[in-house]
Order: structure tokens, then C-alpha cells, then sequence
């Protein structure tokens, strides 16, 4: 069964639909562990977190599933990704000793060199009251075979799925396939991810916790990322009333921002 649907809204004045309003099949899951770190990759001394995985981890996650190796990028290229929190969430400091490398020697792979170990504060995002941290993800694609393999593999992953971290082992639960269609623009009430430029908020209520951030959206070669867009969406996962000139997916009544990757 979907999401609550956003109440109101409609095409966005002007709006151009993507190839007349593009008819995909969609794929909704709910990613859950106990503790999550998805690092900024912009931090250093201290490895802070994102409130939810950005698109490259959840590209990622995906080629996991399916067992893929260094080809992910280019066998998942295309898809549309977008994500919200689920419940209540806080973050967690903790101090990881990691190995203080300079010239990769054997001996201070082995942590016997004068250095040694270094201390880095970790942030980790984990559920309120002992709950599992959450995340509601969708996946939407032109490649119906595609998505009925993701939905397969993500209950019985090749490999082991993460919340960021190798450490941070997740499990998808609630997977299922729905229509959905994705056009350019929208007037109303959205979840998930939006491109911060292409946004402009409607008088958002009281309490409204707006995240906004540089996210890499693909990776590189050595994990580096090769496109960052700047994305915003709300801390809490609840709906934004917007202006939107970007592409969104419609599905199950309601309406999600979404990155294509």
C-alpha cells in the first residue's frame, strides 16, 4: 500500500512535461537499520552526516542488491531516485579509531607506524526510543524488468545493504511496484528531493525544518564524486507546499521531487 497522498496542487504554470509526461513503473521500499552515516563528503576533521542517503548511496544500495560490482553506475544510469525520513530520528557522536595513513606502508596498514591511529568524530543518524532509523525510497524507471529484479533483490540482497557505512547494515521491507509518471514542474504540496534552484517554498507553516545541502549524485573513479547538485527537502519527511520547476514523479496520489541519476 502507498504513501498518503499530499493534499492540492496541479501542473506548474508553464511547465514542460518530460517526453509528454513519461509513463514508468515505480518501485517503493522502506530501507530501515539501526544506525545510518552517510558522510557529507565535504567534511574532513569531522565526518558528519546527511539526513538521508544521497542519490549516489542509494544508486549504490541498488547495485548491492543486485550484486554488481564497479559497473553499477553505468547499469543503474537513468533512474529516478527520491527519499524521505521516516519517524522521529536524532544524531548520535561517536569516536572512531581509524588508521593514520600517509604513504600506505605495510606497517601502517598495520597500525604499527609512530602515528599510528587517528580519532574521528562520527556522526550517526539513529531512530527515536530504540526504533530503527528509516527511510521511504522510490525508484521510478522506463525499464519495467529493470525494477522487477530491484524489487527481488532488495528481499534477498546479493550482497549486504547499508546505511552508508559498512558498519550500518540495513534491511528494505514494504517493497512494491506501482505506475507512475514523471513530468517537469508542480504547483502544490511535494515530498522528497528538490533541486534548491529550481524551488521557491509557499509560505511554510511553523515548525518546517527545510534541509539543504550539496549532495553528490554520481560517483567517479575512487569514490569521488563526479556531479554534486545542491538538493533541499524536509528534515522531518513531511510534505513542502512548493514551486517547482524541476522534474517530479506522480504516484499513488501523491507527488515526490526526484533526481535522475
Amino acid at each position: 500500500m502507498g504513501p498518503p497522498g499530499p493534499a492540492g496542487g496541479g501542473a506548474f504554470p508553464g511547465g514542460v512535461p518530460v517526453g509528454g509526461g513519461a509513463l514508468l513503473r515505480a518501485l517503493r521500499f522502506v530501507l530501515k537499520g539501526k544506525r545510518a552515516h552517510f558522510r557529507r563528503f565535504y567534511t574532513n576533521s569531522s565526518a558528519l552526516t546527511y539526513p538521508v542517503p544521497p542519490p549516489s548511496a542509494l544508486q549504490g544500495l541498488l547495485g548491492a542488491a543486485l550484486g554488481l560490482g564497479p559497473e553499477y553506475p553505468k547499469a543503474l544510469s537513468g533512474l529516478y531516485l527520491s527519499v524521505r525520513p521516516l519517524g522521529a530520528q536524532r544524531h548520535l557522536f561517536q569516536t572512531v579509531n581509524y588508521l593514520f595513513i600517509k604513504e600506505a606502508r605495510l606497517e601502517e596498514l598495520r597500525g604499527l607506524s609512530g602515528e599510528g591511529r587517528t580519532q574521528i568524530p562520527l556522526q550517526f543518524l539513529v531512530g527515536e526510543g530504540g526504533r530503527p532509523v528509516a527511510f521511504e525510497v522510490w525508484v521510478a524507471s522506463e525499464d519495467a524488468h529493470l525494477l522487477q529484479r530491484l524489487a527481488g533483490a532488495l528481499e534477498a540482497p546479493a550482497y549486504p545493504l547499508s546505511l552508508g557505512s559498512a558498519f550500518a547494515l540495513a534491511w528494505a521491507e514494504e517493497v512494491g511496484l506501482f505506475p507512475g509518471e514523471v513530468v517537469r514542474g508542480w504547483e502544490g504540496e511535494g515530498l522528497g528531493w528538490w533541486e534548491a534552484a529550481r524551488l521557491r517554498l509557499k509560505s511554510p507553516p511553523p515548525g518546517t525544518q527545510v534541509y539543504r545541502d550539496r549532495f553528490p549524485v554520481l560517483l567517479g573513479p575512487g569514490r569521488v564524486p563526479r556531479r554534486v547538485e545542491e538538493l533541499a527537502l524536509e528534515a522531518r519527511g513531511a510534505p513542502l507546499s512548493v514551486v517547482y520547476e524541476g522534474e517530479v514523479l506522480h504516484v499513488e496520489g501523491s507527488v515526490w521531487g526526484v533526481v535522475r541519476v
